[in-house]
């Protein structure tokens, strides 16, 4: 089965957190992927650290990243995304747009989406979400 990684679950594995990692070498190497979202929200991460550890942070996040495949926003992406936005809004359950997109993709293409953000993500109705940690 193809799967989805939130951010916050590439992060766990940029800090070497033993569960995450563990999941994740459990799986074969073409499983896993990242939105371009994520791929935003590390790299924003990366130029938030401090100074001295911006270009370190940097690397890191590009060395992961050459390792898994990056999925676009597409049209069919941005129409699921307004849909299940709209509908947490009109529900008055809002998350936050990022997410939105995140999980959109992953009801696009029908994958499992994994993230500690279970909270969150159960609020999108058929979204599949599991956590590694």
């Amino acid at each position: 089965m193809s799967l989805l990684l939130d951010t916050d679950t590439c992060i766990d594995v940029l800090r070497s957190r033993t569960g995450v990692v563990d999941r994740m070498r459990e799986r074969n190497p073409g499983e896993c992927h990242v939105s371009v979202i994520t791929e935003f929200e590390l790299f924003q991460g990366a130029a938030r650290a401090p100074e001295e550890r911006r270009e370190i942070e940097r690397a890191k996040v590009a060395r992961f990243l050459s390792q898994i495949t990056i999925l676009p926003f597409d049209g069919d992406c941005a129409r699921r995304a307004a849909t299940v936005n709209a509908a947490l809004l009109n529900r008055g359950t809002p998350v936050g747009i990022l997410d939105v997109f995140i999980g959109a993709t992953a009801l696009e293409l029908g994958w499992l989406l994994i993230t500690s953000n279970l909270d969150d993500f159960r609020r999108i109705d058929g979204l599949l979400v599991e956590s590694w940690r």
